[in-house]
């Protein structure tokens, strides 16, 4: 039977260097809370390096923290918690539904909290300026990254979501100032999104980021930063409820944006609700 990831770090301690070590009791003694930290924050939290904790995820066998995590949360939590933290599985589907909408309320409710007007005003401001508007978004946050297209498209700008790491890549290869990109991942910590976001900034390009408001690696390639919190992300590695955090933000800043020129606004909402009349009994 495999060892346990707590099993791993106590028998691999006396091989640690002593920052090693230090990572390694901190993960034992706050495996709960480490399953929802980016590795940003936990080493910040820790008082070493990133690539410390690293090298200590690989030399108790894991490719790195990422891995390591996954695995955490596997054996902390039970397989319906996996699903969403507050359910069990006693619940009837009154009780389902009355605490996944609960969790959206207090999603909405605490990314209020925690996104910063302020910034919300001056991606607005990049947004409405832009020359042209991108969307990047992998996994669970493709979909929101598309129907943040479907949006703006009605701003008139050239408008693109990519949900393909490669594509992505490219696209940033090939972006120029006065572009803006918008990036949305709830972690914070997918390597591709930041890759791409990488090349984006060295090409002097506006980054916007929605993702959690905790300190994560993607903050290093962001222009702004716009944070959202989600009540059940204690456990998960992904949240159900961010997502609603995350399309709150962007009718928000669409909202924003046509309300800086209202007139073209309403005469674009008009043009596409004509065309796509036809197609509906």
């Amino acid at each position: 039977m495999a060892k346990t990831v707590m099993e791993r770090l106590i028998e691999q301690k006396p091989n640690l260097r002593s920052s090693e070590e230090k990572a390694a009791d901190y993960i034992i003694a706050h495996a709960r809370e480490v399953v929802n930290l980016p590795i940003t924050e936990l080493a910040a939290r820790i008082g070493v390096s990133e690539a410390t904790i690293v090298r200590m995820c690989q030399k108790v066998g894991y490719r790195g923290f990422q891995e390591l995590k996954i695995n955490l949360a596997i054996e902390i939590v039970s397989p319906i918690q996996a699903v969403h933290e507050e359910i069990s599985e006693n619940d009837d589907m009154e009780a389902v539904m009355q605490k996944v909408v609960t969790a959206y309320i207090t999603a909405l409710d605490s990314t209020l909290q925690v996104v910063s007007s302020s910034e919300l005003s001056r991606a607005v401001d990049f947004l409405s300026a832009a020359r042209s508007i991108q969307f990047y978004g992998v996994g669970g946050s493709g979909p929101v990254a598309q129907d943040a297209a479907h949006k703006f498209m009605k701003t008139g700008k050239p408008v693109v979501a990519y949900t393909d790491t490669h594509m992505q890549a490219m696209a940033a290869s090939l972006t120029e100032p006065g572009d803006v990109i918008v990036a949305i991942s709830h972690s914070g910590s997918s390597r591709d999104i930041i890759d791409a976001l990488s090349i984006a900034k060295s090409r002097g390009v506006t980054t916007i980021g929605l993702c959690h408001y905790a300190r994560a690696p993607i903050d290093k390639v962001l222009t702004i930063k716009l944070g959202t919190s989600s009540y059940e992300t204690l456990y998960r590695m992904e949240s159900t409820s961010s997502r609603i955090a995350q399309l709150a933000i962007i009718d928000a800043l669409f909202i924003g944006v046509c309300l800086r020129d209202p007139e073209k606004a309403v005469k674009n909402i008009r043009l596409t609700r004509e065309v796509i009349a036809p197609k509906r009994f």
